[in-house]
């Protein structure tokens, strides 16, 4: 303990690396108000902008490691460490077993935040864990407390964590940095992620098709994203799903920061058509930016976009669903503007800074405290 406030050293890959964990863990060791309480720390183990599908090798292991080292060093003069854990299949799970076991090994409280899409999608039937995978996140049971982004998340890790508890924490986006809506005419349909089958792309293609050949000609689909760790093979099929859609040039490539935010103003609806998803942070930006959302029933989408309210929320695979929820949307503009205002209203109540802030001053005081964490109003902080 440094005497005056907690030392929270916050560990994940940020910087060079882009996506959801690594703008979660920019933007609470930057927040104002846990500084009010906390010590906040980056320790930041990304090596590259991409993420290399968890490959076991080698070279891999070593940096799982090498990463469990830094960790174990943090944890001796920290008083929380905050892992930012992607724990999916194959070497994620075990780098993931790695860190958590060096940051209880080196005394600090530990919150092992679990963002990845496998551990929070809530359905196997796409994909599950392993025998390996399920030993090594038993470790979770070194944990004070354990962190999901999904109800369905929750669920799973239960089956791991033992008797520490494990809550939801929603992510949150700056809201005051996303315009307003407007109406731009001819809508336009708005696609941001990586271009790979589990985010849906071959699916969405499809439905654009399936919209096209109906007769459903007077809208824009704009695709942002590069091939990033998809393979070649997949990439090269989905960007032939895309021309054989006469969609080819919807694939605008990858785009990121104030980019994304133009396309976002410029949009009138947001589609993210995917296998498995955590709670991504491209959905809460649309949200904050005042799009009606087309999502799939996968890890905390149903839960933050409600069918018929911010959007419509289809099955995954479900191509002929998908097209039916883009022309509504695309079709009937009152039920457009409903939704749109509906879902920033939704992201100003539940996805603000200033709520995850607040979350998160509760859960580091908590098991600082050695109490259970527990969800509702958020705590005053330490010594309050």
């Amino acid at each position: 303990m440094n005497g005056i406030r907690p030392t929270v050293v916050v560990v994940a890959e940020a910087a060079p690396m882009r996506g959801g964990i690594a703008t979660f863990a920019e933007t609470i060791t930057s927040d104002a108000l846990l500084a009010q309480y906390f010590d906040m720390e980056l320790l930041n183990t990304a090596r590259t902008d991409t993420r290399e599908g968890g490959k076991l090798n080698l070279d891999n292991l070593t940096h799982a490691f090498t990463d469990a080292w830094k960790v174990l060093r943090a944890a001796r003069r920290a008083d929380v460490v905050h892992l930012q854990l992607v724990a999916d299949r194959g070497l994620s799970s075990v780098r993931a077993a790695a860190l958590i076991t060096a940051a209880a090994l080196g005394g600090a409280k530990l919150v092992a935040h679990v963002h990845s899409a496998v551990g929070n999608a809530g359905r196997p039937e796409f994909a599950d864990y392993g025998f390996l995978d399920r030993f090594a996140l038993r470790s979770l049971r070194w944990a004070d407390a354990v962190c999901t982004v999904s109800e369905a998340g929750a669920a799973t890790m239960r089956r791991f964590a033992g008797r520490v508890p494990v809550e939801t924490v929603d992510n949150a986006v700056d809201l005051e940095a996303f315009a307003t809506p407007a109406d731009h005419g001819v809508p336009t349909v708005l696609f941001v992620g990586v271009i790979c089958r589990r985010k849906g792309t071959v699916e969405l293609a499809r439905a654009g098709r399936a919209l096209r050949a109906k007769g459903v000609v007077d809208w824009k689909l704009v695709a942002v994203g590069g091939q990033g760790p998809t393979p070649e093979d997949e990439y090269r099929e989905i960007v032939e799903e895309f021309r054989a859609a006469d969609l080819a040039a919807s694939l605008v490539g990858p785009e990121y920061g104030d980019q994304v935010k133009a396309r976002l103003a410029e949009a009138d609806i947001f589609v993210l058509p995917s296998y498995l998803e955590g709670q991504p942070i491209a959905i809460l930006e649309a949200m904050a930016s005042g799009l009606p959302v087309v999502g799939t029933a996968v890890g905390a989408v149903p839960d933050v976009i409600r069918d018929g309210v911010e959007g419509r929320i289809v099955e995954p695979g479900d191509v002929s669903g998908l097209a039916a929820a883009m022309e509504q949307l695309i079709l009937d503009r009152q039920i457009r503007g409903r939704m749109a205002a509906a879902s920033r209203k939704r992201a100003e109540e539940f996805h603000s800074l200033d709520r995850l802030a607040r979350r998160l001053v509760q859960v580091y005081s908590n098991v600082l405290d050695g109490q259970a964490l527990r969800s509702g109003a958020p705590g005053k902080g330490p010594g309050s």
